[in-house]
């Protein structure tokens, strides 16, 4: 190869480079408009050196041409061409992960606008949960496994605290009742599809003390709406109940008054010389049977004075002196 195609082919590769050099150029200062505020500076220093090493280098190798032996000179735009070419690749290199990770960035800062959204949501619920749990009436939530997993201090206070992990705790342990371990049992129905269940029933509380609720459960949902439990509360009808109780002792207590009543009214058929009655059935009976078989009645036997004078006429001035 002759020294003018030498020549000529380091003065091309010197434009090939000068090219790439120039885009790296370019490249950089789009970088500089996107990295942060703290390395912005930095990164003008590097855009500047860049430009510094372009126009130098260039100055000088075009300047030594004519001095520099023709193998010499093309090592030398070779030498500068691959140096434009890793200036190039490193340019674009810095690029593409700038543009990944400012995708992954807002990919993240989105993640964490959700996060706090969800967070808020959760913070807002839980906030209402315990609002809910806060109040008067018992309410306890118990798993597919019979174990309480969260109940509030009224439900404690009726029912007592065994002061273990509430998770660890049997609902028919804290609460024995009739109902448990049978089909009647809420828990079961509620696993068993129907969506609420209200039921009276009696249960042994704190100390062994024996109250009636009005039961209503629910069923408790996780966030693919599956059945995990139940929500039950309680309502104490122990006071109600005994006063039902009472009042049925007291009617029963006036039935069978009334029928005591009954026994003796209406009119009665007595015969106006013996004194007899006349029954439903045509039978006449001595008076004091007809009492005694439809009463509590008893009767014991005496004498009047005037059946006594009429009677016995020698002894009634002994019997009745004061009679005379």
């Amino acid at each position: 190869m002759d020294t003018f195609n030498l020549h000529e082919i380091s003065i091309i590769l010197v434009m090939i480079g000068t090219c790439f050099m120039v885009i790296s150029i370019y490249t950089s200062l789009q970088i500089n408009k996107v990295v942060s505020q703290e390395i912005r500076q930095k990164w003008a220093i590097i855009t500047s050196l860049m430009i510094a090493f372009l126009i130098g280098y260039s100055i000088f190798l075009f300047l030594q041409f004519p001095d520099i032996v023709d193998y010499f000179e093309i090592i030398g735009a070779i030498v500068f061409l691959g140096g434009a070419l890793f200036v190039f690749l490193v340019m674009l290199i810095i690029q593409n992960t700038l543009t990944l990770m400012n995708k992954t960035s807002r990919t993240l800062e989105n993640k964490v606008y959700e996060h706090k959204q969800v967070s808020e949501e959760l913070r807002h619920s839980r906030a209402t949960l315990e609002s809910i749990f806060d109040n008067a009436i018992p309410l306890c939530i118990t798993d597919n496994n019979y174990e309480i997993l969260q109940a509030n201090d009224a439900y404690y206070n009726i029912f007592g605290h065994s002061g273990e992990d509430p998770s660890r705790h049997k609902c028919y342990e804290s609460r024995p009742g009739k109902s448990c371990h049978t089909e009647k049992c809420p828990l079961d129905r509620i696993i068993q599809g129907e969506k609420e269940v209200i039921c009276d029933t009696l249960k042994e509380g704190d100390k062994g003390l024996k109250k009636h609720f009005i039961i209503t459960a629910r069923p408790f949902l996780n966030a693919n709406k599956e059945t995990i439990g139940i929500v039950e509360s309680f309502q104490d009808i122990s006071d109600r109940k005994r006063a039902e109780e009472a009042k049925e002792d007291l009617i029963a207590e006036l039935q069978n008054s009334l029928e005591e009543v009954n026994l003796l009214s209406g009119f009665l058929p007595i015969c106006a010389s013996c004194k007899k009655i006349r029954d439903d059935k045509g039978y006449w009976n001595q008076l004091e049977e007809y009492i005694s078989e439809r009463s509590s009645a008893q009767f014991s036997h005496g004498i009047c004075p005037n059946c006594a004078k009429k009677i016995y006429p020698e002894q009634y001035e002994k019997l009745y002196p004061e009679k005379k």
